[in-house]
């Protein structure tokens, strides 16, 4: 007989999860406060990566007569269009999702799922009434991150926004200070500036790119502030006052910044609060202990994603989920390894690393620039660098970073040379397309290896 599961989240982790279930072999219920793609699906990671896509193709304009084309006009966002391909790019994506998991024979439930016992939970309306009470052999908790705000500086979505209002935005702010250093931070910053606000960004004394190597977070924050970002670094906003007209960001320092709007991204945190633990036997307080399975000490329990703390970045949900179900499962399946999990943010440049690129003395580092590579020479921007770290002796692969054009696609191979323990002279064997960006990490792993 299958076993049943039953997934908390309908994002991108609950998605994986349910589908790779399926797969596995299990009868699996998801139950979902929002329709299927979660928050992340309708409300930040679709919607901003939609703006941020029409940011790059603004500079696909800016970067005409360095690439010989003279035209009369340049690229002008039109906020409407943008807000209907939102919509209709969010709308399909989700909907093909949602499709999918009908086809696998996954039972989607609308509602909160509340535990009631270690196996056991009830399934609440928006009115918090039980419309069911369900058993399973496992359940896998993906139910994503909130943001984070202080009392004096929630949004109100007019005059102070977040990632969730990308899709409802009424105008283009003449001039806007973005809040956070963080990835989501930088994304927004470039965003506003490439769609011709005037941006001041803040970042507190944790610098841009805190979770990332400081030489990329630099190497970003310098790229900016060459398109026009103003950065002011090193002190965090205390509070924002705003009236009808404008909003002003005061600093800790007591300096003050004004615009016509303000846009925060200061954090999230695991969404755990509801769905009370403590009845399943486990701390309610935070996350609890998890091991390399996503498994809470109820072994019924998993809980995956942004739900399991930082870093809180989809790929990282989706692997978590995928193997928490084929554990729940019984299936094989390896641990999860976060070496191989690439961060990255989609700004021009992009700035991506994976694995572990702390400096020690048993590491060693091989960079190049990106002109290393004919491709990038076609380019209008090409400035930035890839970095190899490889263990001394066995020449292992150990991690890498990047500042450039499509750094995250560039730095894939490296995913991979990580989860096959890959040594340097396997990726110098190797020669792709030429003249392309992929490259860049085969001649390194050459140059190391010489």
């Amino acid at each position: 007989m299958s076993k049943q599961i039953i997934i908390i989240g309908g994002g991108p982790a609950g998605i994986e999860a349910a589908r790779e279930a399926v797969r596995a072999g299990g009868q699996v219920t998801l139950i979902s406060n929002t329709p299927l793609g979660g928050r992340a699906g309708w409300h930040s990671l679709s919607p901003s990566k939609v703006w941020l896509t029409t940011a790059d193709a603004l500079g696909l304009f800016a970067e005409a007569d360095a690439l010989g084309l003279h035209l009369e006009t340049g690229g002008q966002p039109h906020l409407e269009s943008i807000l209907a391909r939102i919509q209709a790019v969010t709308t399909a994506w989700n909907g093909e999702q949602a499709e999918e998991l009908r086809e696998l024979g996954v039972e989607v439930v609308t509602g909160t799922a509340v535990f009631t016992q270690p196996r056991e939970l009830a399934v609440k309306d928006k009115a918090g009434n039980v419309i069911a009470t369900l058993t399973a052999d496992a359940f896998i908790v993906a139910a994503g991150s909130v943001p984070r705000f202080p009392p004096q500086m929630k949004p109100d979505g007019k005059r102070v926004i977040a990632p969730r209002f990308a899709k409802h935005l009424q105008a283009i702010p003449r001039s806007i200070v973005v809040v956070g250093g963080g990835a989501t931070g930088s994304e927004f910053a470039y965003l506003f500036n490439r769609v011709g606000a005037a941006v001041t960004w803040i970042v507190d004394d944790q610098g841009v790119l805190p979770s990332f190597r400081p030489d990329v977070g630099r190497s970003l924050a310098e790229a900016l502030v060459k398109q026009g970002v103003k950065l002011v670094a090193g002190q965090m906003a205390q509070r924002i006052d705003r009236d009808e007209e404008k909003v002003s960001v005061v600093l800790a320092d007591g300096s003050a910044y004004e615009a016509e709007m303000a846009f925060l991204a200061i954090g999230r945190n695991p969404d755990l609060a509801g769905i009370n633990l403590a009845a399943a036997g486990l701390d309610g307080d935070g996350v609890p202990a998890l091991d390399e399975y996503g498994r809470t000490p109820n072994p019924s329990i998993y809980i995956v994603g942004d739900a399991a703390g930082d870093p809180m970045i989809a790929n990282r949900a989706m692997a978590q989920a995928r193997i928490a179900a084929r554990h729940a499962l019984g299936a094989p399946t390896p641990p999860y390894r976060p070496e191989t999990t690439l961060a990255a943010t989609y700004t021009e440049p992009q700035a991506a690393q994976v694995g572990d690129v702390t400096p020690s003395d048993n590491i060693d580092t091989t960079r190049l620039p990106f002109t290393a590579v004919l491709k990038a020479r076609l380019l209008a921007h090409n400035e930035g660098f890839v970095e190899l770290a490889y263990e001394k002796g066995s020449l292992r692969v150990m991690g890498a970073t990047a500042v450039g054009p499509h750094a995250a696609d560039v730095l894939a191979p490296v995913a991979l040379a990580l989860e096959k323990d890959a040594t340097i002279t396997d990726l110098a064997a190797i020669y792709p397309a030429h003249p392309t960006l992929s490259e860049l990490v085969f001649m390194a792993a050459r140059a190391a290896a010489r």
